[in-house]
C-alpha cells in the first residue's frame, strides 16, 4: 500500500498534512502546558512536508511551525522575564525549524540524483545495464500476467572502433551521444532505451507484436544511417537483432541473450542489417 508512504504523495498533500499535523501538536502543547514537552514532535510533519525538491515551500511550513509553536506557548500563559524574549525566542525557533526543512529538502534532492546515477549510463543519459534488466524483469512478468507479446531489440555499431582510430575519442564518445539521441527519437514514450556497454545498445518495446517491432526496427533503423551518412566515408553502420516474445515463461538473462544472439547473426550476415524473431516462450 504505497499511500501509505508519505514519500509517494504530491508535494501539495505533504504540505498540507503537515501543516495539519503542525496544528494537532501545537494544540497538544497548548492543551498540556508547560508540564508535557512536545517540542520534538514538530520534526515529524516538517520532515514529512519538506521531503521534496522545492526549499520554497519548505520555508513556509518552518514559518507555520513556529508560528504554532508561538501561539501555543502563548495562549498556554507562557510567561518572560524580558519582553523581548519572546520576539527573540520566535526567531532563533523559525532559524532551526527553516535550517531543519531547507536541510531536509536539500536531503531529498541529493538522494534522486544519486538514484538517476545509479540508473542511468553517464554519457548518453539513457538507462545503464543493471536498470534495463530490471525493466525487462518487470515487462517480463507483466506479459505472464496479460499474455501479451513484447520485444527486446539489440543493436551494436559495426567499426565503431575506426571511429576512435581516426577521429578521436571525443569524436567516438559524440557519435554514442548523437546514437543515444537517434533511438530515443525513433522510440516510444513507453519504451525503455539502454546503453548496454562500450557501442551496444538495447530497445525494449512493451506490449509490442512481431508486425509492430518490424516496423519500429525499420525506423529505428532509418535514423541510425541517417545520423551516419552525415559524415562521408565513416564505415559505421549497425547490426540489430529484435526477439518478439509471446506469452509463457522464461528468465532475463535467457531472453537477453536470444536478443543477443539474434544481433550477433545480423553482424555476421553482413553487418548494417537487422534479424527479427519472434519466439515461443515456454
Amino acid at each position: 500500500m504505497t499511500w501509505l508512504d508519505p514519500r509517494t504523495w504530491p508535494e501539495r498533500t505533504r504540505m498540507l498534512f503537515g501543516v495539519l499535523v503542525t496544528l494537532g501538536i501545537g494544540w497538544v502543547d497548548y492543551a498540556t502546558g508547560n508540564e508535557l514537552r512536545v517540542y520534538p514532535l514538530y520534526f515529524l510533519p516538517l520532515t514529512i512536508g519538506t521531503w521534496q525538491r522545492a526549499t520554497a515551500p519548505s520555508v513556509g511550513l518552518a514559518v507555520t511551525t513556529a508560528l504554532t509553536w508561538l501561539g501555543a506557548n502563548w495562549l498556554g500563559g507562557m510567561h518572560y522575564s524580558q519582553p523581548w524574549m519572546w520576539a527573540f525566542n520566535t526567531v532563533t525557533q523559525f532559524m532551526s525549524f527553516a535550517t531543519f526543512a531547507v536541510l531536509t529538502a536539500r536531503l531529498s534532492m541529493a538522494l534522486v540524483h544519486e538514484r538517476h546515477l545509479a540508473r542511468t549510463d553517464s554519457l548518453t543519459g539513457l538507462l545503464n545495464g543493471r536498470q534495463f534488466h530490471e525493466e525487462v524483469a518487470e515487462e517480463l512478468e507483466r506479459s505472464e500476467r496479460s499474455h501479451a507479446a513484447f520485444a527486446l531489440v539489440f543493436l551494436d555499431l559495426d567499426n565503431f572502433k575506426w571511429v576512435n582510430d581516426n577521429l578521436g575519442h571525443n569524436a567516438g564518445d559524440k557519435l554514442l551521444a548523437d546514437v543515444a539521441l537517434a533511438l530515443q527519437r525513433s522510440t516510444r514514450r513507453t519504451d525503455r532505451v539502454a546503453r548496454l556497454g562500450g557501442d551496444e545498445f538495447a530497445v525494449l518495446l512493451p506490449e509490442t507484436g512481431h508486425a509492430a517491432t518490424e516496423a519500429q526496427v525499420a525506423r529505428l533503423m532509418a535514423e541510425l544511417r541517417a545520423l551516419f551518412g552525415q559524415t562521408p566515408g565513416m564505415p559505421v553502420s549497425a547490426s540489430v537483432g529484435a526477439a518478439v516474445f509471446k506469452h509463457g515463461a522464461g528468465t532475463v538473462d535467457a531472453l537477453l541473450q536470444r536478443a543477443d544472439g539474434l544481433m550477433y547473426r545480423a553482424k555476421h550476415a553482413g553487418k548494417d542489417r537487422a534479424v527479427i524473431e519472434e519466439i515461443e516462450l515456454g
